[in-house]
């Protein structure tokens, strides 16, 4: 539920937990909790100014086990909700705030890694679901719905090489669904940064040789700009 805190009759600036309870504290529906028609006053109530809502958002990356208060389904949803571009808030959005410093911003970027590593990796074992089960498909789907492809009139230079250089650390996890979720964003960005692209991925091929046909099969398509 979305709580703030009250003083002298006045709405002040949410503290993280209670943040976190208003991002992710939430039965998974249809439609989402962040489509009631009550949601913007509830979330502007909250008081975020778009350097708190990077500085919450790079806590959350660095260290998600507060999460496991929270279902793989509610997860789930909150993941559309904190990083895509069509959120009706917009969390992300704060990370191409020229408003917000340049190095808070690529330091949150940076955390993202950590999410998966220390989450991601850990809640989804085995073979990637990324048709059925929503926590694997909002995974999946992170560096799609992420508001930029690396293209120009979306963020800094900065911002797209820290998600560059993110989606080839996630490459590193031990884990189909965290690599499947790096490829499918390097792809995207392929548009923007083919040759850095097609460098990481070559890269990841010759030093990771026993990743699963499905796997290597996937990799090389995105190398091109090609996967679905």
């Amino acid at each position: 539920m979305l709580i703030v805190r009250r003083l002298q009759g006045r709405d002040v600036t949410a503290d993280f937990a209670a943040w976190l309870r208003a991002v992710f504290d939430h039965p998974a529906s249809e439609p989402e909790w962040y489509w009631a028609e009550d949601f913007d006053d509830k979330w502007e109530a909250l008081g975020l100014s778009d350097p708190l809502i990077v500085e919450y958002m790079t806590r959350l990356f660095r260290d998600p086990s507060p999460l496991r208060a929270f279902s793989l389904p509610q997860v789930a949803q909150s993941i559309w909700f904190l990083v895509g571009e069509a959120s009706p808030a917009q969390p992300c959005y704060t990370l191409f705030q020229a408003t917000v410093p340049i190095e808070a911003r690529v330091a949150c970027v940076a955390s993202i890694p950590h999410f998966f590593r220390l989450f991601v990796a850990p809640s989804a074992p085995g073979p990637a679901a990324t048709d059925s089960d929503p926590f694997h498909t909002a995974c999946y789907m992170w560096w799609d719905i992420f508001p930029s492809w690396g293209r120009a009139d979306v963020g800094e230079p900065a911002i797209h090489l820290a998600c560059l250089h993110a989606m080839v650390d996630i490459l590193e996890c031990d884990s189909e669904l965290c690599r499947l979720s790096a490829l499918h964003g390097l792809n995207h960005w392929h548009m923007h940064y083919p040759r850095e692209v097609e460098g990481a991925i070559d890269a990841f091929l010759e030093r990771t040789p026993a990743i699963s046909p499905r796997l290597r099969d996937y990799a090389e398509t995105a190398r091109e700009g090609c996967a679905q």
